[in-house]
């Protein structure tokens, strides 16, 4: 059965008793309307359940009141944070968002990047994948709509961005071992290509350096994209004749796929390897023990990313030069992490 049909702009002003021309003034705060004529026109549209037409409004004013939000991967529960509060932050600023899940996949990010397009989004703040797309650097830079960066930049793109100090993060958890005695660590993380990667397994190192130790490249296990990678890495680390007494996990895949490996060893944390990851799991505060980790500020990164690209669309900002926002990260220490106690050699 066919649906009844839409009420009309016509109607609206039939029922309030005003012209055409005064109920578009009114609903669309777009002329000078009395305040008792433009109650009587919205309770008249409230009566009716019309509403002005987005795509001939945003035709008008050139704005759509819609943002693009380009995520990495979903399943990150880092991202999940992020998107969480970007959505927030939109909303109260009067933005719808459209999420889109780049699954890690190149195509996809092109792809979703090409819908947004076509939808005349206001904006676009990208969580970009790790791997290029063909002409994705030139493709980004003559965007005609303003974009943010969130969480990770892109070499040879100079554009505004919201990121993390990544060595402060990997500085802060190898510190934190240095001091509690540890001499034998580990680590597992992704490619020395990537750049967070890269700034965070440099941080470590130079923790380390500071105490006057010398990590031993045989325990950094490298390239591990996701969990299973991690999980399998960590089985080799934790199988040697001289186990590392301490591991650091770069991201929360890696972190899932590291206590995979712990329990399957049956190893005792901390009193047999202390552990120390990047950001908060959804349960990193809850189990037991209590996972210490180094905390990214979520909520003040959305809260930089969203902020900076409402002032590009709202020309509030330089046309010119980029605005690279970076923000400190800090150190959650609970119960994972503790002195290193002498474990006999495997036989």
């Amino acid at each position: 059965m066919a649906g009844a049909a839409l009420p009309t702009i016509r109607e609206v002003a039939r029922l309030a008793g005003v012209s055409v021309a005064t109920v578009s003034k009114a609903l669309n705060d777009s002329g000078k309307v009395s305040e008792a004529l433009r109650e009587r026109v919205e309770a008249a549209a409230r009566t009716l359940g019309y509403a002005p037409h987005a795509s001939a409004r945003s035709l008008r004013s050139g704005a759509t009141r819609i943002l693009g939000l380009l995520v990495a991967d979903i399943t990150n529960p880092f991202f999940l944070k992020l998107v969480e509060h970007i959505e927030q932050l939109a909303s109260a600023a009067g933005y719808s968002v459209i999420l889109c899940n780049s699954g890690e996949a190149a195509e996809r990010e092109e792809r979703h990047l090409r819908m947004l397009l076509s939808q005349r989004v206001d904006g676009i703040l990208l969580m970009p994948v790790r791997d290029r797309w063909r002409g994705r650097i030139a493709a980004l830079a003559r965007l005609p709509q303003p974009l943010v960066l969130v969480d990770r930049m892109l070499d040879g793109l100079e554009i505004d961005s919201v990121t993390i100090d990544n060595r402060m993060a990997g500085h802060l958890a190898g510190e934190h071992l240095v001091q509690l005695g540890h001499r034998r660590v580990a680590m597992v993380m992704g490619s020395p290509e990537h750049q967070i990667a890269r700034h965070r397994l440099d941080g470590f190192r130079e923790a380390f350096a500071t105490g006057g130790i010398a990590l031993d490249e045989q325990l950094i296990a490298r390239n591990c994209f996701h969990e299973e990678a991690a999980y399998r890495a960590a089985l080799t680390l934790l199988d040697r004749a001289e186990p590392p007494t301490a591991i650091f996990a770069t991201n929360n895949h890696l972190t899932l796929g590291l206590l995979r490996a712990i329990s399957d060893r049956a190893l005792a944390v901390p009193e047999a390897l202390s552990v120390v990851a990047v950001d908060d799991l959804p349960f990193s505060s809850i189990i037991r023990p209590s996972l210490t980790v180094v905390m990214q500020p979520s909520a003040a990164i959305a809260h930089a990313a969203v902020s900076g690209l409402l002032d590009r669309i709202g020309a509030r900002a330089p046309a010119d030069g980029m605005k690279a926002v970076v923000l400190e990260p800090h150190l959650a220490v609970r119960d994972s992490t503790a002195a290193p106690r002498r474990q006999p050699p495997k036989r």
